[in-house]
């Protein structure tokens, strides 16, 4: 915030500093004593890593082609001639490659989402502890929450996936049986 109570918002910390510079009313040009835009700035190239969720987004895009090519409902004869509306199972291999795709994306999800929190509340933490509560920072709400509500959805997924894998082999056991 400068001083004539304006906000001052950027994509790059260097501009942003300059920006900060410029309109400084000090006398030595600094308006940022603490270095808080550079330690901003090394925070998120050094600490955060984005890489672990576009394996979760490509794990989760591959499972949703796979999901696509499971079989519809569609009519079929019966013994008396009358049609009647069938389902057949989904492949197995598709099936476990779905999965394995899902669990793939939930696993680096979690570890993602948990690096990021954990990493998020150190730094926010550290930063008020180092300049002795004259700074203060918060984990957005909004970001975890997406974050884990991510994880969770891929989670479910993984989980339904597990079940319907079980129960088919558990149907074709005991049709086979009897």
């Amino acid at each position: 915030m400068l001083t004539d109570g304006e906000w001052v918002c950027s994509t790059s910390a260097s501009s942003l500093a300059n920006i900060v510079k410029l309109s400084s009313s000090a006398a030595d040009g600094t308006r940022d004593p603490l270095n808080l835009i550079y330690i901003a700035n090394s925070f998120k190239e050094d600490i955060v890593f984005n890489g672990l969720l576009f394996i979760v987004v490509a794990a989760a895009a591959i499972c949703f082609l796979m999901l696509a090519t499971f079989p519809g409902w569609h009519e079929s004869p019966d013994e008396d001639g009358s049609s009647v509306e069938i389902r057949p199972f989904p492949s197995r291999q598709v099936s476990r490659a779905a999965l394995a795709a899902a669990a793939l994306g939930f696993s680096f999800g979690l570890m993602s989402a948990l690096w990021q929190h954990i990493n998020s509340a150190a730094a926010a933490s550290m930063a008020e502890k180092l300049s002795y509560g004259q700074i203060t920072g918060h984990v957005g709400p909004a970001a975890m929450a997406f974050g884990w509500i991510g994880v969770a959805l891929i989670g479910a997924v993984s989980l339904g996936l597990q079940v319907m894998i079980v129960s088919i082999n558990l149907i074709i056991k005991l049709t086979d049986e009897g």
